[in-house]
């Protein structure tokens, strides 16, 4: 499977962000920069951005601890 994330996955319905990744590094970075520039979220705090890394991971059938 590839690796993917959806905002809506993450309960945000109305927005159409879709993405793929590359490694944890990669989808950090463009969940971070996403945040700022499509939710005006000023500083992505590490709370948010590490449940957003968890969802892309379960969507993506990465195993979990």
């Amino acid at each position: 499977m590839a690796n993917q994330y959806a905002c809506a996955n993450a309960g945000a319905s109305t927005c159409g962000f879709r993405t793929t990744w590359t490694d944890e590094a990669d989808l950090r970075r463009q969940i971070a920069n996403h945040l700022v520039t499509v939710h005006e979220v000023k500083t992505p705090t590490a709370t948010i951005v590490n449940y957003l890394v968890r969802v892309a991971k379960d969507m993506s059938g990465h195993v979990q601890h």
